[in-house]
């Protein structure tokens, strides 16, 4: 089970500076930078991911443990 939570953590991870790399992108292409620093942009994601991997906490782990439960099935 901790080798999961590490790969799970590990996702967690890729999946946030994903959305952080990925809107400083979407910053630069759309001339937004001009206005507000793409670096805030990025963070502002990021805590925008986090918010909703927290409200929906429930369906990750649910999603997370269906594979694993379903071994255990057939086993």
């Amino acid at each position: 089970m901790v080798i999961f939570g590490l790969i799970g953590f590990l996702f967690f991870g890729a999946i946030g500076y994903f959305a952080y790399t990925f809107t400083q992108c979407l910053c630069v292409f759309s001339r937004l930078d001009k206005l507000v620093n793409k670096k805030i942009v990025g963070v502002l994601s990021v805590f925008i991911y986090f918010y909703y991997v927290y409200i929906n906490q429930d369906a990750v782990i649910k999603a997370f443990m269906k594979p694993i439960n379903d071994l255990l099935a057939i086993s």
